[in-house]
């Protein structure tokens, strides 16, 4: 667009006529060049779009693709997975338990309400470390995509003031905790439970496993694989 607007000007304040062809050069080089700068990955359909403009393909390596993997806990320990959506302002924080075996314990599901991410992310937390005091869970293995809100469990100042005192609560329940990071394609089950929490009112627990999860859920517990792309 840059070229042609020089071009037009050029015609119209000092009557220089600029062929096509020389326009069509200059774009061509100037794609070319930053084009050949660029460090990006591409597809191999883009192959030969690339080609027509001199620039250099650059396909993902084997190594860069991760391999993700969702992991049962050691007996006597459970698995909570903890998501949030954030939809136009309005935040749901969702967590979905599970044991050694992989097997469905229940779920919980919170409708927030005007929060930002990390506000909803710690909620999600403390929802879940409720939810397994209330069901006599004492051993808690917590995992979230989210390693700002994990950085809570080694420095609780970052907890917001609005959730402090309940945060602190939650600890003292009695359950041991720790906690882990996991890739957003390994916590894809409660990632499509997070975005269900928008049609609730309040807070719900689920006894069942949703039928929009069954897939993403059986992926997990056979050890399927899923993959996170650079």
């Amino acid at each position: 667009m840059h070229i042609i607007w020089l071009a037009r000007n050029a015609f119209r304040f000092q009557s220089q006529v600029q062929s096509i062809h020389s326009a069509k050069v200059r774009i061509h080089s100037l794609i070319a060049m930053s084009g050949n700068a660029w460090t990006g990955k591409c597809l191999p359909s883009d192959s030969a779009f690339l080609e027509k403009f001199s620039i250099a393909s650059h396909h993902r390596k084997y190594k860069d693709i991760i391999l993700v993997l969702w992991k049962s806990p050691s007996s006597p320990w459970l698995k909570v997975n903890t998501d949030v959506s954030v939809v136009d302002g309005l935040a749901a924080c969702e967590g979905l338990f599970r044991d050694s075996l992989g097997t469905f314990l229940g779920a919980f599901s919170c409708n927030i309400g005007i929060a930002s991410v990390f506000h909803a992310e710690i909620l999600a937390f403390i929802l879940a470390m409720e939810h397994a005091a209330q069901h006599g869970w004492r051993n808690l293995w917590l995992e979230s995509d989210s390693t700002s809100a994990l950085m809570i469990f080694s420095n609780s100042s970052l907890v917001p003031w609005l959730l402090r005192n309940r945060w602190h609560n939650a600890r003292r329940l009695g359950t041991q905790v720790i906690s882990s990071h996991i890739f957003r394609e390994g916590n894809g089950c409660v990632d499509k439970l997070a975005n269900m929490g928008h049609g609730i009112h309040g807070s719900i627990w689920l006894e069942t496993l949703p039928t929009e999860l069954h897939l993403d859920f059986y992926r997990d517990r056979t050890g399927l694989p899923n993959y996170r792309f650079p």
